[in-house]
């Protein structure tokens, strides 16, 4: 497990021109993680509504693309995304008025992390499970509902990030400020494809882990454990494609990948997830 120093840095570059700006980065888990997922996004018909949808986010990083770095933080915080939000993750000041064409930024664990909008309770489960993230939620259709309380390990750098509509990183204004935010994607986890843009969201099978001569039972609780007994080849033909991602045998895995993709940037704006 990566430890995360506490404090935050910046660092001072030589000026390409006079003027100076700040840069505030926020979180935000959108209308999906803060309200529902409607049956209407899933090809299913389930809703899902979390309780509580926690991120360790930090690592935050302002750069150029040539190894000049203009403000980095090395704090972790832990955040409920699922509160209402966009909430002030970061603050840089002073910035030079320029383009800055690298933005990155980290979900991984921490023991030394402190909290940000989150809970000292939801803060102390996070460190006690060494988790990045965490969900609680439930998963409803016809007279079926489902529970889910999920821990995820991963620790994952977000790189090259940039938004669908200003392109790379960000630009720091002359005498202003720049709000840049850190966007989670809820529905990511319930997606059927690792790699294709096509990807859609489905919740039949992972209701259906919570089986007779399962784990646990039927008993409304959908566990890690169960998603593990589903082999990935039992399952309708055309869905859950691991498009070549090793390691992926079962819906346990599909899961734990899928996790790697719920950080983005700006809204609907991509970073290049790896392993960190």
């Amino acid at each position: 497990m990566k430890k995360w120093m506490l404090g935050a840095v910046v660092l001072g570059l030589t000026a390409c021109g006079d003027g100076s700006g700040d840069v505030v980065f926020t979180a935000y888990g959108e209308d999906y993680i803060e309200k529902e997922i409607p049956a209407s996004a899933f090809e299913d018909g389930w809703t899902v509504k979390f309780s509580k949808f926690l991120v360790t986010l930090g690592e935050l990083k302002v750069g150029d693309g040539k190894s000049e770095v203009a403000a980095s933080s090395s704090k972790a915080r832990v955040y409920d995304v699922h509160r209402p939000g966009p909430v002030e993750v970061e603050r840089f000041t002073g910035l030079s008025a320029q383009d800055w064409t690298e933005v990155s930024y980290a979900i991984a664990p921490s023991t030394d992390a402190a909290a940000g909008n989150a809970t000292a309770e939801d803060l102390a489960l996070l460190k006690a499970g060494g988790y990045a993230v965490y969900v609680d939620g439930t998963a409803e259709k016809g007279g079926d509902r489902k529970h889910f309380a999920w821990g995820f390990t991963q620790n994952t750098l977000y790189e090259h990030c940039e938004s669908t509509d200003k392109g790379e990183g960000l630009t720091v204004p002359d005498g202003g400020e720049e709000t840049v935010q850190l966007t989670v994607h809820g529905d990511h986890l319930f997606f059927d494809d690792l790699q294709s843009p096509d990807a859609k969201m489905r919740f039949d099978a992972l209701a259906a882990a919570d089986v007779e001569g399962g784990l646990n039972g039927p008993n409304g609780e959908i566990t890690m454990e169960e998603l593990a007994q589903v082999d990935l080849t039992s399952l309708p033909p055309g869905t859950y494609g691991t498009g070549g991602a090793g390691n992926v045998r079962n819906l346990r895995d599909f899961v734990n990948a899928l996790v790697r993709t719920l950080g983005h940037y700006q809204g609907e704006g991509e970073c290049a997830p790896r392993a960190h």
